[in-house]
């Protein structure tokens, strides 16, 4: 398996949950918070892949070798965006699949996302690292509108993935 293929899975699970909570109301608050965390980690690794992948042709550097791999953005969505963009424009040019609409398309999500959950943390615990209540301005969530926009956000990710993944079959 690779790591588009376990974000995709994460994807999966994450709609299998809405059209539950869809066809029954009463599911709705028992799966908000997976759902929300799936579609999360799902957009997270996918753009961890795209991160690792355009540094390895950018520096001829496998991340994976170095100790602190994991360390790559942390869990901060909008520094993993930002350093996997740079190096996938650095690595496609001017065949960089997306506009500036798209790019601020993805980064408008993301920025949505990471003022719920800036660190990966309150879509898991129900209490924050300072012993509150996670996410506290998550009032409604409409799983219709998001999971749009994180398949949307998916789509563009995966547009840069797979023009990456050509570059490598090309090396």
């Amino acid at each position: 398996m690779q790591f588009g293929d376990l974000a995709n899975h994460y994807l999966r699970s994450a709609d299998t949950l809405v059209t539950a909570a869809l066809e029954d109301h009463m599911l709705l608050d028992v799966h908000v918070q997976p759902v929300c965390f799936l579609y999360r980690h799902g957009i997270e690794i996918l753009l961890k892949d795209m991160a690792w992948k355009s540094h390895y042709i950018v520096t001829g550097t496998k991340v994976f070798t170095q100790k602190n791999w994991k360390e790559l953005g942390k869990h901060q969505l909008g520094n993993i965006w930002s350093e996997a963009k740079s190096a996938a424009k650095t690595v496609l040019g001017a065949n960089f699949p997306l506009d500036s609409t798209k790019i601020n398309e993805v980064q408008s999500f993301l920025t949505q996302i990471e003022k719920h959950d800036p660190d990966s943390y309150s879509f898991r615990y129900p209490i924050s690292k300072k012993k509150g209540r996670t996410h506290p301005l998550l009032t409604n969530v409409n799983l219709v509108a998001l999971r749009k926009e994180a398949h949307n956000t998916f789509d563009q990710i995966t547009a840069i993935l797979e023009m990456i993944d050509y570059c490598l079959s090309t090396e």
